[in-house]
């Protein structure tokens, strides 16, 4: 089973979201059996009208959990939908929730980058209720999309407050934590309950002009973690985003090749482990 676990819906060039029929038709082209729909909540992100214009900035920012279980909906087989969640909501654990056990919803998205840090005070009853419903946390780290975003807060470090203080919690690091990767690896070894999101270090390494740098992370990340705990991403089969450039469903496949398939120091267990296996076992697929 062939899963990519860090997909958001994107703009057409007219403001209008992609359909899930087309959504899903993308993923078959790609050969992809399930997708992870992510939400986005980032409240008013330093109140940038951008956020709000499709012409400036082609991701969805702002995907509300009823969207997302509405776009989920339309193939509850093919697709596994994601809230998300701001500390600036009132009382956001009721957030949380009303969108698994009303929305059916299977975790909950963070966007530090909008303006808060993992270890925000706010969100201990987000992490409580979280852990209460067993379902993962996925936390952005490292770069960020767009120019009126603050990196700061995406430091790992961070997010290791969130893995000590709630051990019972599913949490899940993203994106290698780039620029700050060793801090990430730390983070990763340290706390049994982190999971690794891989997605976009193949992006990160072209744009950085970094080479090599997926190889060492995933290297570094075997070694340190060993590869049960690594989620291989994409996403999503459409991306624009100002600082990283667009693709369409070809990534895909050129993502698995880049991230994953050519690793001869993976066997091929834990290659369909990471493409698929890993995230079924965390989204208890098979119950």
């Amino acid at each position: 089973m062939i899963i990519d676990s860090h997909t958001h819906v994107e703009y057409k060039a007219d403001g209008q979201k992609y359909s899930a029929d087309e959504f899903v038709r993308a993923m078959d082209q790609g050969r992809i059996d399930k997708s992870v729909v992510l939400g986005g909540d980032q409240a008013d992100a330093g109140r940038k009208p951008p956020w709000a214009d499709p012409a400036v900035m082609g991701a969805a920012t702002n995907f509300d959990d009823e969207d997302v279980a509405r776009f989920c909906a339309e193939y509850p087989d093919r697709l596994i939908g994601f809230g998300s969640i701001h500390p600036d909501r009132y009382q956001p654990q009721r957030k949380v929730e009303r969108a698994v056990r009303e929305f059916g919803l299977k975790g909950i998205k963070l966007y530090p980058h909008s303006g808060f840090y993992p270890n925000d005070p706010r969100l201990t009853p987000v992490y409580e209720k979280c852990a209460e419903l067993g379902v993962p946390v996925v936390i952005h780290t490292g770069i960020k999309a767009v120019r009126w975003q603050w990196m700061k807060y995406n430091r790992p470090i961070y997010v290791d407050d969130v893995a000590t203080n709630f051990p019972e919690l599913k949490v899940v690091m993203c994106h290698g934590g780039f620029p700050w990767v060793d801090e990430f690896l730390t983070v990763a070894y340290s706390n049994p309950n982190v999971w690794v999101d891989i997605s976009f270090l193949d992006y990160i390494e072209r744009t950085f002009k970094k080479a090599g740098l997926a190889e060492e992370v995933m290297q570094r990340l075997v070694a340190l973690i060993g590869a049960e705990r690594l989620l291989w991403g994409t996403e999503g089969p459409f991306m624009d985003l100002p600082l990283f450039g667009t693709h369409g469903p070809e990534n895909y496949a050129r993502s698995q090749e880049f991230l994953v398939r050519r690793f001869d120091f993976l066997n091929q267990e834990e290659k369909a482990a990471i493409l698929g296996g890993n995230a079924a076992r965390l989204l208890a697929l098979d119950e």
